[in-house]
């Protein structure tokens, strides 16, 4: 038999000796070294663990040779195919049809415990095309004969008799990583053999700089047990600032104590940070150490990274079919939170409007486009889309915004109060005074119409928002922090938070007016117990005698309805669904608002906040002393008022943006319901969400003529709407996700920071400096206005715009997600509330009326006093 598969030219090696394969093949990491190299099989070790490993594809030593290594380099047509085959693939992982890769030797003897042969074979950065891969992997085989390499392995190899073998070299091709900083990590220090901490070599570029010693690099001994930073000695190449970040310091290290887990011995671990993500290059034994022994059971870390595995789904569990052939190349991210439902058609037409503003705002500020969206039963799904049009067309768009910018900032006013503010304003006012109730049919749809187009104009313009006030790099708040470094006779910008503090907002004349209200209330609990008792009873009796303090009650509740008639809760950080009512429409949630404020202790809540203004003010002026020249200190007068300046459009955008677009896209789809109702159209308001934009336009020009019923369009959407929400939902379709690094650690363990106490509860970042001790109140998810009382710190999975007013009454907040320049910190912050957020897991780690210390300043809730 064998001798007639010969004659037939019948190659008999082994079949895995004749192809090329993925690092992500689970064979990969059945194979030996001699099969695949030293550097690939410590990079499939890592794959195995779900570690950051760029993409790429090895080519084993026998693809070339069957007998082991021949002294020849000449890579057949056949081999040649299948590279190129491969390299296809990996453009086609990539979204690229000639990725960039790194092509890199990997030698049977190499990475091994007793020597690397580090720098001994060749590898090769930026190579694009297949005929260059092929060069370059013919010049990784010949390096096996590289001069001096035969005398490096005569030195080492009677070290360990065992991996004495004839040298075999397989060759991986990897997707190339454009790195920002890059170095080596050492889970043990290679000088004196210390094993407690990890020692990280950083240098900005190419981590080649720091390997052969070009780059005299940042150096940081971080605490394996903490991860801490313990000692760091500065490169001569960046005196100024660090080439890597805290939060990457610890990432990275946590990395290299999970290779080296996943390698089994003390780790040498190269690694690079490409726009914000870590990769790991390589992992390799340390060889140096006066003694070493294979590493059993190390501590796993925690790295946050999703697990290799393929999601748990078919055709049987998610019926769906691609919109076009190519969509099935791409990778596609579910949208949304896990368990979220399905959206249903008006919800769609919502999220549509949003899609559009983002393309508007990309195409004028030359940015980056956004995500292309499909819908698949319900549920949206996205990918990455490459820019369009010439690279300078972007620039020239981008360049004419910021001399607009820059011009306007000249005159010391903000972006937003000269441009933004009035357009806004204008266009809410003029859509805020229709009364659409009162529309015909055909109006009514014309309505509809103009308000979406006024969404998507508002969500528009709410980029431009944030670029000027926030996201650019010569904001009002970085030239104060600029002046004071250049003038002041001390460095002051770690004051700037506090000096550009509680400025009067939307939200605090809101909640100005609620303590206003409940103060009223307070003066008589017969009056309150009235207007709080029915909170929709427009017809209230009341005794003579307490007649004035309700006419005084409902004049002033009719001015906050008037002044912040479309304040919703709208906006980053809502949990609940996004088209929500403003106040005006639902004056119940301002009276559940008032209730809550009713039986809290009302003088302490202005006096907080004058005391908080009071050192604000002193401190300012204690910052404008340490600046001796008085042109400086002027200018430092004008610069103070135009950052708090920039901080009041910030978060009055909320209520001009975020908020408006709500409540009045949810006025318009509320009355249109009700029209498309009374006519029989549809069988009650609320299906008009079953409905997309465009059919309710239409039948509501259509319902006068032919009374064009939708009921049964309407059930049968129902119908599909439960059916698709029992179904298993992937987290993702179409090719694999690329990896990324993990999530970043809590800010309690970042350096510079305090470890967490051994009987920490919860640890997450600081949200509001202070310290308090209550009882939890855990907010369910689907609140609409969180209970409160007295002594109560409240924790909630995260926080809109509408329970901004309550945190005032807190003594603290605790919230899984948030972020600390979200409208609910930024309110803890004004009245002194010690907040904590990112915790994770506080709404199921914390209990109802459990007793916590909340350390808002480290990111801490602790056991409270016995």
């Amino acid at each position: 038999m064998q001798a007639d598969r010969e004659a037939a030219n019948i190659d008999t090696r082994n079949p895995a000796d004749l192809r090329v394969f993925f690092l992500d093949d689970p064979s990969a990491l059945d194979l030996p070294p001699r099969e695949v190299g030293g550097k690939v099989h410590g990079l499939a070790k890592l794959v195995a663990k779900a570690l950051p490993v760029p993409d790429g594809f090895v080519i084993p030593p026998a693809i070339f040779a069957p007998s082991g290594w021949s002294g020849s380099a000449e890579i057949s047509p056949q081999v040649r195919r299948t590279i190129e085959d491969a390299y296809v693939e990996l453009g086609r992982r990539a979204g690229q049809a000639d990725p960039l890769v790194a092509v890199r030797s990997s030698g049977s003897l190499e990475d091994g415990t007793a020597a690397s042969f580090a720098g001994q074979y060749s590898t090769f950065l930026n190579v694009r095309g297949i005929t260059d891969v092929l060069r370059k992997v013919e010049e990784c085989i010949r390096s096996l004969s590289n001069e001096g390499v035969g005398s490096y392995r005569d030195r080492v190899t009677p070290r360990r008799p065992d991996e004495n073998d004839e040298p075999r070299m397989a060759v991986l091709v990897q997707a190339m990583v454009v790195s920002d900083v890059a170095g080596v990590a050492f889970t043990a220090d290679p000088i004196s053999g210390d094993t407690s901490a990890v020692v990280l070599n950083s240098a900005p570029g190419v981590g080649t700089a720091v390997v052969d010693g070009t780059s005299d690099c940042d150096r940081w001994w971080v605490d394996r047990a903490s991860f801490r930073v313990v000692r760091h000695e500065p490169g001569q190449t960046t005196p100024v600032g660090y080439s890597i970040a805290p939060s990457e310091i610890v990432n990275i290290s946590r990395l290299a104590v999970e290779a080296e887990t996943a390698i089994g011995h003390l780790a040498d671990v190269e690694w690079a940070i490409s726009e914000g993500v870590s990769w790991l290059l390589q992992a390799r034994p340390i060889t140096a150490l006066p003694s070493q022994e294979p590493v059993h059971n190390v501590r796993s870390v925690e790295t946050g990274l999703a697990t290799n595995e393929s999601p748990r789904h078919s055709i049987a569990t998610f019926p769906f079919e691609w919109p076009d052939e190519a969509s099935s190349a791409l990778h596609w991210r579910r949208e949304g939170r896990t368990g979220d439902p399905p959206l249903r058609p008006m919800e769609l037409s919502e999220r549509e409007s949003f899609l559009r503003a983002a393309r508007n705002s990309a195409s004028v500020l030359g940015s980056a486009p956004p995500r292309r969206m499909i819908n698949l039963n319900g549920y949206r799904f996205s990918t990455a889309i490459e820019q369009s049009g010439p690279e300078s067309v972007r620039n020239s768009h981008r360049a004419t915004f910021d001399r607009a910018l820059e011009a306007i900032q000249e005159t010391g006013r903000t972006y937003w109060e000269t441009v933004l503010f009035p357009e806004i304003d204008a266009g809410n006012r003029r859509i805020d005074a229709i009364r659409p109730a009162n529309l015909t049919n055909e109006e009514l749809s014309e309505y509809l119409k103009s308000v979406f187009k006024w969404h998507e104009r508002l969500w528009t313009l709410h980029s431009f928002v944030l670029l000027s006030v926030r996201f650019q790099p010569n904001t009002f708040r970085d030239q104060l922090r600029r002046h004071l470094v250049a003038h002041a006779t001390a460095d002051q910008s770690e004051h700037i938070e506090v000096m550009l503090s509680h400025v009067p907002t939307k939200t605090t004349q809101a909640i100005d007016a609620i303590t206003e209200l409940a103060a009223i209330l307070q003066e008589d609990s017969g009056v309150a117990d009235l207007v709080l008792a029915t909170l929709d009873d427009a017809g209230r009796n009341v005794p003579e005698d307490n007649q004035p303090i309700l006419d005084r009650f409902n004049s002033r509740l009719e001015e906050l309805l008037t002044t912040h008639s479309l304040r919703a809760d709208a906006g980053a950080f809502t949990v609940g669904d996004f088209c929500q009512p403003g106040w005006r429409d639902r004056p119940e949630l301002v009276l559940e608002i008032v209730r809550r404020y009713v039986s809290q202790d009302l003088q302490s809540i202005p006096v907080r906040k004058k005391q908080a203004i009071e050192v604000r003010d002193s401190l300012t002026e204690t910052v404008r002393a340490s600046i001796p020249d008085p042109e400086a200190a002027s200018r430092f007068d004008s610069l103070v008022d135009a950052a708090r300046r920039e901080v009041q459009a910030y978060e009055n955008h909320n209520y001009h943006v975020d908020a408006a677009a709500s409540a009045l896209l949810w006025r318009a789809r509320t009355v249109c319901g009700s029209r498309l109702a009374s006519l029989g159209v549809i069988a009650s308001a609320d299906d008009v969400v079953w409905l997309y934009r465009h059919e309710a336009e239409a039948l509501l020009c259509q319902a006068g003529r032919d009374q064009h019923r939708a009921t049964e369009l309407v059930a049968g959407r129902k119908a599909i709407h439960s059916w698709a929400s029992g179904l298993e939902v992937p987290d993702w379709l179409g090719t694999p996700p690329v990896k990324t690094a993990p999530a970043p650690p809590n800010a309690a363990s970042t350096p510079g920071s305090l470890p967490a106490p051994p009987n920490a509860l919860v640890t997450g970042q600081p949200g509001s400096r202070g310290m308090a001790t209550g009882r939890v109140r855990l907010v369910p998810p689907d609140a609409t206005v969180p209970m409160v009382e007295p002594g109560d710190i409240l924790v909630a999975r995260n926080a809109g715009a509408l329970w901004a007013p309550i945190f005032p009454l807190a003594t603290a907040v605790i919230l899984d997600e948030g972020a600390l320049f979200q409208h609910a910190m930024l309110t803890c912050r004004e009245f002194r509330v010690p907040g904590v957020i990112q915790t994770r897991h506080a709404t199921t780690h914390l209990h109802e009326g459990q007793i916590v210390t909340v350390d808002g300043t480290n990111g801490w809730v602790l056991p409270g006093p016995e």
